[in-house]
């Protein structure tokens, strides 16, 4: 067994393989399939996963772009960021630090 020392969005973490197999070839890593979802006409940011919010970061009247990350949610004991969809300001936030949301809870709402 091997125990590798991985770094994810600035997070440390240990990982222990029974088995490795070495190769040269690049892995290609792709983003999260359960991104935020956009919900018909409004701009309007889902929650990819149930957990508990750890970090709002944004306020009313900021201006995002599409990408950018707005929330921390905590799922797992892992934490997951929740990045717009949208470029826009924000109009709404629907939750605050340390509430528990539903997956495709409303989280944000951009104008």
């Amino acid at each position: 067994m091997k125990i590798y020392k991985v770094k994810v969005n600035g997070k440390s973490y240990e990982v222990a393989l029974e088995a490795v197999s070495e190769t040269n070839e690049k892995l290609e890593v792709k983003e999260n399939e359960s991104a935020p979802v956009e919900s018909g006409a409004t701009n309007e940011i889902l929650a990819p996963i149930a957990g508990k919010i750890l970090e709002v970061k944004i306020k009313v009247g900021d201006r995002i772009k599409k990408g950018d990350t707005v929330l921390i949610v905590e799922a797992m004991k892992l934490e997951n960021e929740v990045k717009s969809n949208f470029d826009g300001v924000v109009k709404e936030i629907k939750v605050a630090k340390g509430a528990m949301v539903a997956n495709k809870d409303v989280l944000v709402i951009l104008g």
